[in-house]
């Protein structure tokens, strides 16, 4: 059903909630660690850092390198890194005492050529000629594909949906020279075979997550009662994108203590497909809340094909690169195919979906949520549910295709095993000799032609396959790269590739591997217990601070075997100590274990809730195992204080003083079954204890306290329950009530007038109120006016006290319109030539009896004025049809026999066009129609397109065409008895100059904003015109009728306006340069504690002069400005108190004058 889609995504919140949990947890401890420990990114992009794991306050800081590279988007989560400039940095999330870094490389953008390899080394001359062009390789030589003949184009060809796709290659592949990765937009295309879908003996839910099935039931006690015999079970396998046959489902162990006893299936399986047959593990368990399956994959192979945003598509095409930090076997990340992309825009659209396959079909599910950097954005799209097939996305990352920028995709070597490496020791990329070097040869010795010994097949350019790659400039470095110089040189050299005649560049090295050293030892308790079966944080001194380095893994008795270079270690809680050589090092860590068993008080099966131990401020938690089968648990914690948590809710606090067992009861029940939606179990007894219960797999399950709760849906309430200890089912299963809406005559509404008015629909179930619901709901994708999900029951509709609809839901969907009590009428209003009249939504009918309730009309029905729907009565006219006279009085009746309602009028209409200087005048052009009697405004319309239309009745009018400058013309209309056409042509100019003081003051400190430059006239009266002025003293003045005026510099804020000249405008531009004769004195007025005068009206007294006098009003700031005539002092006067005097000579003068004190 669509809400119980839509409600999926509440599931995955608290998914995401329980899983980002501190690390110091019960359930699933996690290790806080970055995404990625190095990256490289080109001047003027972005990249983003996730920290796993984290929940705690995290400060972001770069550490080295703060030139080149910026930091924003910080949070608890990740960071997005900005290149600024070419060169290496290091970026550091600190967490607590905890520190954790990055390392990142910028390159140059456009040449993409790395900084200097050599580091400022001294370096010898090149021992090997570089090669113009290197062959592909001989037969002796493992191949990268059967034919590579791969294409070279920077842009790939469109990626529609082929029949067929792509095998890997017959032959086996050296071990570093991997089959082509393909990008056709075919499901699952890069998966050697798959499980897509199954048919079970009998129905059941059911995930899948790469040949990993989740079985989901509620109530099973073993897998083996919902599915007895694997064999029975009908399997849908794909081979690289294509549908297989299976042909045998073999090797089945059963695995009877897994899963909390409920047990899991084994099993190999064999498909074929164009002669070639393919064989996988799968493995078979029930679900979610049996397994904590939390952090798993659920697209199973989903390909993303095209996202839209709003009206805009963007091709997708599946990244060729493999996952470089081997996070996952999986990893599938996508390219927008378009090359104009604004990641913004994607992000700020209002409407955002994906489509993708599966199997064959084509799928199109929302983007829930999204985020966005310069280059990429990153989004997760809604589940779905295919069948009794729940399909989940995780955050999916699509990028912008880079320019000068390429990636090693498959390489061999002729001399022994080589590894790629993306970011090195010394910060650079390149290859590591993974083999053991003779004593006293070096990789000179070994390497004599590298750019034959070394070979690499495939690049990746815009996500294309490159095959041209030549190795050049290969120099030979005998000073040791790594710190420890125990090496004896490495090599430096170029790759070029060619793509489409052009050449791209990048620097690599080759170096052997660094020496590590063997450091074994022991880790006890305080109180000399193993710390056994633990991961724990081993950080290295970086010269600076403590990094995260690696991680540690203990065996059953607290023993443990790491290899290590030279330098000075740390394990998490204990004390330093430096590796020069293979050592032993044993310690106690300031811990101590508790260990235990959860139990649940009548519980009919091992199912706990999640349970959490959280330390406060005066402790801290080393390692915590997960619970196994039987529910133990074990944990290393300091001495201090601990809260044990089951879910959101506390429920104990102790103190660890030394190591103890610590079982767990829990006195809570356990309630499940299937439902549709999420609910929330609310206390009635206690309004802060609620829990939610959420069915993304189709079945819950929730765990509560005994006592009584109310079970709601949004803000209603289905179900009021009491709650025993134990395991109980209750089912909860929701079916669509959807329709439309009809009238009271049985007329579908249709959609462009029902979405006018928002009906609010009272549910009732069994006689009581059961919800409220506004239709229609909206939804553009919805066919229906409404639609909402019903438990099984009787179900009245009321819209007021009225019964609009009856309905059952009894295990199935259901389709009932619902009949209002309101009448569909189309409108026609007549003008006295019997002209149908347009009406807007601007207008609404009003009813005519006690209620007057208004209704409003909806426009754009072909041949009417309007249509709507009414309630049966009799109405009269209102609104904001101003282009109609006397509107309001117009009447008429709606009865249940009436589809048509017809008014007539006495009214004509006067039309036409308005022009300024031969082209339409500005859409902020407004006609108004003055009655020639009374001045009193009849009608009035804005003009659109240059066009007009107004309904008035008989008589004399004025009339007035207005603009953004004032009125542009005026002249009188007379009505008798038919219609006008009455076209206006306007003629205007344009004044443009610039003013100048004749007392030499620059424009440069006068505020312009405080005086405008007008043009006066006295006939017309509307003639006269106001323009700014610019800080450098430009005017421009439009839309001039023609004529001679006065031109004057006003002040904005007083009387003092000052003639500078006159104009004649007799052509559309005109440009004049004007010289005010004066002062200006600019104030600032405040009063005797500095606040300003703000919106006063003072007088300006010449001191000298009394009868020179002038006024002026303050603004908000308490600012004014005035142009006098000549120089003398003047006093600021409000009433009878002074605010100082100005003495003007022979400049512009600006002042604060301040109240004097009393």
């Amino acid at each position: 059903m669509r809400k119980m889609r839509r409600k999926i995504a509440v599931l995955l919140v608290f998914v995401l909630a329980f899983t980002m949990m501190p690390q110091n947890v019960l359930a699933a401890k996690k290790k806080v660690k970055l995404s990625k420990k190095s990256v490289t990114i080109t001047v003027g992009k972005t990249v983003k850092v996730k920290l796993k794991n984290n929940k705690k306050k995290v400060k972001w800081t770069v550490v080295s390198g703060k030139k080149n590279v910026k930091l924003s988007k910080k949070k608890k989560t990740g960071v997005t890194i900005h290149g600024k400039k070419a060169g290496k940095a290091k970026v550091q999330a600190k967490v607590g005492k905890k520190k954790f870094v990055c390392k990142v490389t910028v390159k140059k953008a456009g040449t993409n050529q790395n900084a200097d390899k050599n580091n400022g080394k001294k370096t010898a001359k090149p021992t090997v000629k570089p090669t113009e062009k290197p062959s592909l390789p001989s037969t002796s030589t493992p191949k990268p594909t059967e034919k590579p003949v791969l294409p070279s184009s920077p842009t790939p060809l469109p990626t529609k949906v082929p029949e067929q796709t792509m095998l890997p290659p017959d032959e086996t592949l050296g071990p570093t020279v991997e089959p082509v990765r393909n990008n056709q937009g075919l499901y699952a295309e890069n998966e050697e075979l798959i499980i897509s879908s199954i048919a079970f003996e009998k129905e059941v839910d059911y995930y899948l997550s790469y040949n990993n099935i989740y079985v989901c039931d509620g109530e099973a006690n073993s897998l083996k009662d919902i599915v007895p015999d694997v064999t029975k079970c009908e399997f849908t396998v794909y081979c690289y994108g294509k549908k297989a046959e299976v042909k045998s489902i073999s090797d089945i162990e059963w695995n009877e203590k897994t899963s909390k006893g409920k047990g899991s299936y084994t099993f190999s399986i064999t498909a074929a497909l164009d002669g070639k047959e393919y064989t996988k593990t799968a493995k078979m368990m029930l679900g979610l809340s049996r397994d904590k399956t939390k952090e798993k994959v659920f697209d199973n192979g989903f390909t993303l094909l095209t996202l839209q945003a709003d009206d805009r598509e963007y091709g997708l095409e599946r990244g060729l690169a493999k996952d470089p930090n081997g996070d996952s076997s999986h990893f599938s990340y996508y390219y927008f195919k378009d090359k104009d992309v604004d990641t913004e825009d994607i992000k700020d659209a209002s409407t955002k979906k994906i489509t993708g396959v599966y199997e064959d079909e084509k799928i199109t599910l929302d983007i829930e949520s999204i985020s966005a950097s310069t280059d990429s954005v990153m989004f997760r799209p809604s589940s779905y549910k295919r069948g009794r097939q729940f399909l989940e996305l995780s955050y999916v990352d699509v990028y912008k295709k880079v320019e000068n920028y390429f990636l090693i995709d498959a390489f061999t070597s002729t001399k022994g095993a080589v590894k790629y490496c993306e970011y090195m020791a010394g910060g650079d990329q390149g290859f590591i000799y993974d083999e053991t070097i003779e004593a006293g040869k070096s990789l000179k010795d070994i390497f004599t032609d590298l750019s034959k010994n070394l070979k690499i097949y495939r690049t990746i350019y815009r996500n294309v396959y490159c095959v041209d790659n030549s190795i050049r400039n290969v120099v030979w470095h005998d000073e040791p790269y790594y710190e420890g110089k125990e090496d004896k040189g490495y090599y430096t050299f170029d790759l070029v590739i060619t793509v489409d005649g052009k050449e791209f560049k990048q620097s690599y090295v080759l170096v052997e591997q660094q020496r590590k050293y063997t450091v074994s030892g022991k880790l006890e308790t305080e109180d000399g217990q193993p710390i056994a079966n633990a991961e724990i944080s081993l950080d290295k001194w970086n010269g600076e601070f403590w990094e995260s380095n690696d991680v540690i893994k203990t065996d059953e008795k607290g023993n443990f075997t790491t290899k290590q270079p030279k330098g000075e270690y740390q394990i998490q809680m204990g004390k330093s100590f430096t590796v020069e050589g293979d050592m032993q090092h044993d310690e106690k860590l300031p811990v101590y274990k508790m260990s235990g068993t959860v139990k649940r008080t009548g519980a009919q099966t091992m199912d706990i809730p999640d349970i959490w131990i959280l330390a406060t401020e005066n402790s801290s938690v080393l390692y915590g195992s997960d619970f196994d089968d039987d529910n133990h648990y074990y944990r290393y914690l300091t001495k201090g204080t601990y809260v044990i948590y089951v879910g959101d809710y506390e429920l104990d606090r102790f103190e660890v003083t030394g190591s103890e067992e610590r079982d767990i009861t829990l006195d809570y029940a356990r309630i499940f079954g299937k439902c549709s939606n999420t609910y929330l179990y609310k206390n009635v007894d206690d309004e802060n204890y609620s829990k939610y219960a959420s069915a993304a797999s189709g079945w819950y399950e929730v765990y509560l306290k005994p006592g009584t709760y109310q079970v709601i849906d949004e803000d209603t309430v289905i179900d009021t329950i009491d709650v025993a200890l134990g395991d109980t089912r209750k089912d909860y299963i929701e079916h669509s009530c959807k329709g439309n809406l009809l009238d009271v005559s049985g007329l579908e509404i249709p959609k462009e007038v029902s979405k006018t008015k928002l009906y609010v629909i009272s549910v009732k179930k069994n006689g009581e109120q059961y919800k409220t619901i506004g239709v229609p709901t909206g939804s553009k994708e919805n066919a229906f006016d409404y639609e909402l999900d019903l438990l099984d029951g009787e179900y009245e509709f009321f819209y007021a006290d009225t019964s609009v609809a009856k309905v059952t839901i009894d295990g199935s969907d259901v389709v009932k319109d619902l009949t209002l009590p309101f009448k569909y009428v189309k409108i026609k209003l007549f003008d006295a030539e019997n002209h149908v009249i347009p009406l807007s939504e601007e207008n609404y009918v009003k009813e005519t009896g006690e209620t007057g309730n208004t209704y409003y009309l909806t426009e754009g029905l072909t041949g009417y004025s309007a249509h709507a729907m009414l309630p049966l009565g009799s109405y009269v006219f209102g609104g904001g049809n101003s282009n109609i006279q006397n509107l309001q009085n117009e009447t008429f009746t709606v009865t249940e026999e009436d589809d048509v309602v017809s008014v007539n009028t006495q009214l004509y209409r006067v039309s036409g066009y308005c022009k300024l200087n031969g082209v339409n005048v500005s859409d902020d052009a407004r006609i108004t129609f003055f009655d020639k009697n009374s001045s009193s405004t009849s009608a009035a319309n804005d003009v659109e397109d240059g066009k007009y239309s107004v309904y008035v009745s008989t008589g004399e009018y004025k009339v007035t065409i207005s603009g953004s400058v004032g009125i542009l013309a005026s002249e009188e209309i007379t009505v008798t008895d038919a219609s006008v056409e009455k076209n206006f042509d306007i003629e205007a100019g344009k004044l443009t100059g610039k003013l100048t003081w004749e007392n030499g003051s620059s424009f440069t400190d006068f505020d312009t904003d405080m005086c405008q430059i007008g043009l006066q006239r006295q006939e017309p009266y509307y003639s006269s015109r106001l323009a700014n002025i610019e800080q450098d003293g430009s005017f421009e003045v439009k839309d001039i009728l023609f004529g001679t005026y006065e031109v004057m510099v006003c002040s904005a804020y007083g009387n003092a306006d000052v003639k500078v000249g006159t104009i004649t405008i007799d052509s559309n531009t005109k440009s004049q340069n004007f010289v005010i004769s004066g002062y200006a004195v600019h104030m600032k007025i405040v009063d005797s504690e500095g606040n300003p005068m703000k919106y006063q009206q003072f007088s300006f007294i010449n001191t000298e002069d009394e009868t020179d006098r002038k006024y002026f009003n303050t603004d908000d700031e308490g600012e004014a400005c005035l142009i006098i005539s000549k120089p003398s002092t003047y006093e600021a006067m409000l009433r009878k108190e002074s605010y100082g005097t100005v003495t003007v000579t022979d400049k512009n003068v600006s002042v604060t004058l301040r109240k004097s004190e009393p």
